[in-house]
């Protein structure tokens, strides 16, 4: 039964963040905002729905090693698995300047996010520190949002999302399915990684790191390689890159809030994951600024370096 929970508890949220993106996509799209904007915030934000859900919960019902595990680990995977994949299957390029803003940020958020955890715990004003940035962030982003729409030509479908919807009242249904699914699959997955964690004798982080990280991410992958697909490698990045940056501060933030005590941190997890995720996000910036293709030879790498490092963290539980 605690298979049949954890399997629904993947499905529930993928399908769920995936109809609430198409329906986002879709109401951007008649809005008319370009689609590279779309990428960095819409979809971006919208693929990490499942962290914020399955976070939530987690902090709601007393697990807060789950939340760090989950975070970290789909920042780790969104570079490493989902960055790797799509670069295998096509270069990835993102010379334009918002990449390097973007990228600046998602550094940044992560510095700064690992500077906090040095001290131990997590708490309500870290917390709502991390929220105000994000909110500083949004706003930004909101007048390049308006500066692009003015000045940039959005008669371009929005082709890589397949089954994109068109009309109000189908772009409504998609984006309330996702929002009921999304809730119900983090309830599941939730439940099922607890005890799943308890009846091998595998501590929640790990859980959180591997089993939560992986099936959170199944958005990112399933977006960025459907992107890679089509050579949209701007779109592939700027999930990637949103993504990790609405992790940090959006649900590590919000989570520190709701959660009655302060979340706390490892020694071990801020010595070894919180440094793989500062380099696997630091290579992916280091692209990023340089203008430089990931190339298929540099996704594999970092395919393989993945599977080393939940080999390792498998080794370390």
């Amino acid at each position: 039964m605690i298979y049949l929970e954890l399997f629904a508890g993947f499905i529930y949220p993928l399908m769920g963040g995936d109809l609430l993106v198409r329906g986002a996509v879709g109401l951007a799209r008649r809005l008319r905002i370009p689609a590279a904007v779309v990428a960095a915030t819409v979809v971006g934000f919208g693929t990490s729905l499942p962290e914020l859900v399955v976070s939530v919960q987690a902090t709601v019902t007393g697990y807060p090693n789950l939340i760090l595990g989950n975070v970290v680990g789909s920042n780790i995977a969104n570079v490493l698995l989902v960055g790797g994949a799509a670069a295998a299957i096509f270069p990835l390029v993102y010379e334009d300047a918002a990449a390097r803003r973007n990228a600046f940020i998602m550094i940044a958020a992560s510095v700064g996010f690992a500077a906090v955890c040095a001290f131990g715990t997590l708490g309500r004003p870290v917390g709502a520190a991390l929220l105000v940035a994000f909110g500083v962030i949004m706003a930004t982003t909101a007048g390049s949002t308006l500066r692009a729409k003015a000045n940039a030509d959005t008669s371009t479908p929005l082709d890589w999302v397949l089954g994109l919807p068109h009309r109000p009242p189908t772009i409504g249904l998609f984006i309330l399915a996702g929002l009921v699914m999304l809730p119900l699959g983090a309830q599941m997955l939730v439940r099922s990684a607890v005890d799943f964690a308890a009846r091998f004798g595998i501590p929640e982080t790990v859980v959180g790191l591997t089993v939560l990280a992986v099936g959170t991410s199944l958005p990112e992958l399933t977006t960025t390689v459907l992107a890679a697909l089509e050579k949209r490698s701007d779109v592939a990045v700027g999930a990637i890159v949103g993504s990790n940056i609405f992790n940090i501060l959006t649900i590590m933030g919000v989570s520190a809030l709701l959660s009655a005590e302060p979340i706390p941190v490892s020694v071990r997890f801020a010595a070894f994951d919180l440094p793989v995720m500062l380099i696997s996000s630091a290579a992916l910036a280091w692209f990023a600024w340089r203008a430089r293709a990931i190339g298929r030879g540099a996704g594999i790498a970092m395919l393989s370096g993945y599977g080393v490092y939940l080999a390792i963290l498998l080794m370390l539980a």
